[in-house]
């Protein structure tokens, strides 16, 4: 095979193992990364794919034996520090596993266009780890999480119902207002970090009473300094919103920019 076929025979596989990924086909997405290594045994992304994998399926003997090639070939890279982490955590409590085709069945097909900024419609905000330091070890990045309305308050579940922390008060306190009034909006795990987990939260639909209403009004240089926005780069899911209170209440749009505009 001529050097430019070998190049794209390797690409055409890249791309196969990272669509069975992001479709949670975790036996698949195995065979194609170990095939992968075969041919290109020092493939550090192909190996990070494969522990990935192995994870979801809780072959986690077989992940650290990989995360072991890693650490030779390339011992300070950063997406094989975090999976060592994770599948640590998870040995230390097998009670939270969450592995095979039930976690992926779970989750639904990729929805791109959720995570499209679109100014207004969507926003980037960091979940600190205000409910326990290990949350961000049960959550990937390109996970789907739930808006959870409490009164005033917006928690962050995953679809397990575990809280992985609360929206920061300003941003919560006029998503529980405007969910109270009929909006809607999905949300998944973006990055994740020592500091907390990036949550991508979208506008699916907008109640009719909200109309002249904006989600998130656009935030000044101050407000966006500490909030870069996080590129994703895997799966995504569009999420029904958990609503506990159907009553349908109609919101003071001038109190509403007033309570929004007083921590500014």
């Amino acid at each position: 095979m001529s050097t430019r076929g070998s190049i794209k025979f390797k690409r055409d596989l890249d791309r196969e193992a990272v669509n069975l990924a992001l479709n949670g086909e975790w036996d698949r997405a195995t065979e194609v990364n170990k095939a992968i290594l075969e041919l290109f045994p020092s493939d550090v992304d192909a190996m990070n794919r494969l522990v990935k994998a192995l994870i979801e399926l809780g072959s986690y003997v077989d992940a650290r034996a990989v995360l072991s090639q890693v650490s030779e070939v390339a011992p300070y890279n950063n997406i094989a520090k975090k999976n060592l982490a994770r599948l640590d955590h998870l040995v230390e409590n097998p009670d939270l596993a969450n592995t095979g085709t039930a976690r992926s069945a779970r989750k639904s097909p990729a929805q791109p266009q959720t995570f499209i900024e679109e100014s207004g419609k969507s926003a980037t905000t960091v979940i600190r780890n205000s409910r326990g330091s290990n949350s961000r070890f049960h959550v990937s990045p390109s996970d789907p999480v739930v808006l959870f309305r409490d009164k005033n308050t917006i928690d962050i579940r995953t679809l397990d119902g575990e809280v992985l922390g609360q929206v920061e008060p300003k941003m919560g306190n006029r998503l529980a207002r405007l969910i109270g009034g009929g909006n809607k909006y999905s949300a998944a795990v973006l990055a994740i970090s020592e500091d907390g987990v990036s949550i991508k939260i979208r506008e699916t639909f907008k109640h009719p009473s909200l109309h002249n209403t904006v989600s998130f009004p656009t935030q000044s240089p101050s407000d966006t300094d500490g909030n870069r926005r996080t590129l994703l780069t895997e799966r995504v899911a569009r999420l029904v919103l958990e609503e506990d209170d159907e009553e349908e209440n109609v919101i003071d749009e001038g109190a509403l920019e007033a309570s929004w505009s007083e921590d500014e």
